[in-house]
């Protein structure tokens, strides 16, 4: 079989049917890339954008797709000022990421993800790994130990954006690319409606994030697969640090990750089916409210209805403890405290949303920021 766009010999075939050569891989792949931004119209020229790096292979073919697209010298060149970050929690990954920056002549920030426990932008390190503070360490350690496997990765990915969002205002970047691919939005949006977190599609999975009012994050790679990152990688030469998306295996995201992996072996449409549906789902619930989740930032629902799932599975549990007599003709506000953080959605609707109150209701001892529990009143 030859490359179906230059009837060259073939070297890379996709989707068990499609065949290309290595050439025209690439530019397709780049082709892919430049038209996910360009579509959205989302970009001015030379505007600063921060470039969020995890050291997987994903964000090791982002930073080689913006070196090549702003190295070009036609009116197909990215016109952005790139600014570099790396959250790092493992000094090796760290030290993978500083290399392949410096190969490519780019600078690049660093910090610790335990940051998250200050409530100040720190200095940044620029090409360089800094060391985290003891003390800050252990305590985000202690939270993080606190709760199950599922909430922590769930937990890790709202840190991650949080700590993003700060340190773009900080170097004065409006926009954020991150490199989540086809699948790994595919397994998100299962893991959201999984969770709990279905309201918060448009913003978790589409191709931008604007729940904040300064600063949008934006997936140029959201069309890009898994399969092709392989090839890019392998036809780059590249060597990104192999890491775990998901930080405890024994969790609901991990037993996901196989299912939807598992489907695609068999049915090569798999992931670009969900990702098509995924396109379609907006936000059904438009709350034009400015209340917004102290930790996520989504707008909390605050029309709630008697019957909704959370104040329903509230009321089992508060009846199953047989902490309150419980009737027919009892108010649900006598006994659906959101207040309260022993309740089974503590600060729902107020401060929190249901699937960041649910992470912080399994918690062991709730050990969130102080600056947070400064604002739910929690110190």
């Amino acid at each position: 079989m030859s490359c179906k766009k230059c009837n060259s010999p073939k070297s890379v075939i996709l989707r068990m049917k499609d065949y290309y050569c290595d050439n025209c891989f690439m530019i397709n792949t780049n082709h892919k890339f430049r038209a996910c931004l360009g579509k959205n119209k989302v970009l001015s020229p030379n505007e600063n954008v921060l470039i969020c790096l995890s050291g997987g292979v994903g964000s090791s073919v982002l930073v080689d797709l913006i070196h090549y697209s702003i190295s070009l010298d036609n009116t197909k060149k990215l016109r952005i000022v790139p600014f570099f970050l790396h959250i790092f929690d493992d000094t090796t990954i760290a030290e993978s990421v500083l290399e392949q920056c410096k190969h490519l002549n780019f600078n690049i920030h660093m910090v610790h993800i335990s940051d998250y426990m200050n409530s100040t932008h720190r200095t940044l390190a620029v090409n360089c790994i800094p060391r985290a503070e003891q003390d800050v360490e252990k305590t985000f350690q202690n939270m993080l130990n606190s709760m199950p496997p599922t909430a922590v990765n769930d937990f890790i990915i709202k840190i991650k954006r949080h700590l993003y969002i700060k340190y773009a205002e900080h170097l004065q970047c409006n926009t954020i690319f991150t490199a989540e691919t086809t699948n790994t939005l595919a397994i998100n949006l299962l893991s959201n409606l999984a969770i709990g977190r279905g309201s918060q599609v448009q913003n978790d999975i589409g191709f931008s994030d604007i729940r904040d009012s300064k600063v949008k994050i934006l997936r140029p790679m959201k069309d890009i697969t898994k399969e092709e990152l392989d090839y890019y990688v392998s036809i780059r030469q590249l060597q990104p640090t192999s890491t775990n998306n998901s930080a405890n295996d024994n969790s609901l995201q991990s037993v996901i990750s196989s299912f939807v992996h598992g489907l695609q072996e068999n049915f090569q449409s798999t992931i670009s089916t969900v990702c098509k549906t995924a396109d379609k789902i907006g936000n059904c619930n438009e709350d034009k409210s400015e209340q917004k989740c102290i930790i996520c930032e989504s707008n909390l629902n605050t029309d709630i209805t008697k019957m909704s799932a959370l104040e329903a599975t509230n009321v089992s549990r508060t009846v199953s403890y047989g902490t309150t007599n419980f009737s027919q003709t009892t108010e649900i506000s006598t006994i659906f405290d959101c207040d309260n953080r022993t309740a089974v959605f503590p600060f729902v609707h107020k401060y929190l949303c249901y699937g960041c109150s649910r992470n912080h209701s399994e918690m062991i001892k709730p050990s969130l920021p102080q600056h947070l529990q400064n604002i739910i009143g929690n110190s």
